[in-house]
């Protein structure tokens, strides 16, 4: 009897190490065929990495019309964004788009606009970026409509921070299974990251989408014998501006040279939201070796970590003035210098523009052919390596 038993057993083994076996053939056949498609299959409204080789190898560029930073899309701009992304359904099998682009948000409205084609038409969309924010009111209502069927045709989310990943499925009802995080990149030129970059005098602060300015003019009120620059244009309405701070907003090129030239840099952030913002600015920063001071905003900790590679603070004006205190007196130098070396080498190891690439190919792959990374070590399973 027990000779039977142990039989049986040796049996129900073998048959569950062949199917692991074919669930891995299976893994490495459609990785083969994945290598072999024509290439390029996608296309891509993410302009700013196509200088990445291996994002370039994969992917198209959606035609789009000419943007500005200091005005961003007019009407007709956005119009010519969705007429774009319409096209590019037609043309290739899959898309990865951009969550946040435009007032109207052309391209989610584009795929929405898909969703009513038949299955067999659309092809695999991808969406890469910030979470959007909840309207209030009709827009709010006329929001969920449009989530609600762009989502059919939507395979993943690629969002930029781990809370946005927690609170999206939450807040606009998708499959949080198809929710994933993608660490950001810092968007400097070659040019912006060569020679010397000089240590300047003032206190640096820009940006203007989530920023919350009103703390740090008051803790600029409370330190006058220090210069603040603040590039935005938030601030052009602000009663009572002390004669220490300069604001206004500026072009892309000298939002570029401020920032180079700077002592240290603070970003100051909404809180209260559903959407991480400010990353583009503190991870610029970085690469440039600046010490960045940022409040405890969504999704700020999985870039900045307190006393490691910057320095968080609670966003009050008495926060600020502390850290910045902090962070201007000489003896505390080599706690700064470390602070500024530690965030470097996490950009270079992970926000840059290739890991960043790298990420969305991943999931554009696993979007498209069913498979993940992990898919690779599957073989494993066959030589019986561990």
């Amino acid at each position: 009897m027990a000779l039977h038993i142990l039989q049986r057993a040796a049996s129900a083994s073998e048959k569950v190490n062949w199917a692991v076996r074919g669930s891995a053939f299976a893994s490495l056949a459609a990785l083969h065929a994945a290598s072999f498609r024509i290439s390029p299959q996608w296309a891509t409204t993410l302009d700013y990495l196509m200088g990445v080789p291996e994002f370039a190898a994969v992917f198209e560029k959606v035609p789009m019309p000419p943007w500005r930073y200091e005005t961003g899309y007019d009407l007709w701009g956005e119009i010519a964004l969705l007429k774009g992304v319409l096209q590019a359904a037609t043309k290739y099998e899959g898309l990865l788009l951009f969550t946040g682009r435009g007032r109207f948000k052309p391209e989610v409205l584009a795929v929405f606009l898909l969703s009513f084609l038949p299955h067999r038409w659309r092809p695999t969309i991808v969406f890469c970026g910030e979470a959007w924010e909840p309207n209030t009111g009709w827009r709010a209502v006329l929001d969920r409509i449009i989530v609600r069927f762009a989502d059919r045709v939507i395979s993943r989310y690629a969002l930029l921070s781990n809370d946005e990943r927690r609170f999206f499925s939450l807040v606009w009802g998708v499959d949080e299974a198809k929710v994933r995080f993608v660490p950001f990149t810092y968007s400097l030129t070659e040019k912006d990251m060569q020679g010397c970059v000089e240590t300047g005098t003032y206190i640096f602060a820009g940006g203007n989408s989530f920023r919350n300015y009103a703390p740090l003019v008051e803790a600029a009120r409370m330190m006058p014998e220090h210069t603040f620059v603040f590039a935005t244009r938030k601030l052009s309405d602000y009663p009572n501006l002390p004669p220490n701070v300069r604001a206004g907003q500026v072009p892309t090129d000298e939002y570029a040279r401020l920032l180079r030239g700077a002592a240290l840099v603070v970003v100051p952030l909404r809180t209260g939201t559903y959407r991480a913002s400010g990353q583009q600015t503190y991870l610029n920063a970085m690469a440039l070796r600046k010490l960045v001071i940022v409040n405890d905003a969504l999704g700020v900790r999985d870039y900045v970590r307190h006393g490691e590679n910057g320095l968080v603070v609670c966003g009050t004006p008495e926060s600020y003035v502390e850290a910045l205190h902090w962070a201007l007196d000489p003896a505390h130098k080599p706690d700064v210098e470390r602070m500024i070396e530690c965030a470097y080498q996490d950009i270079l190891q992970k926000f840059n523009p290739a890991h960043h690439a790298h990420m969305l190919v991943a999931i554009m792959r696993e979007a498209f052919f069913g498979i993940t990374e992990d898919s690779l070590s599957s073989h494993n399973v066959l030589t019986g390596k561990r």
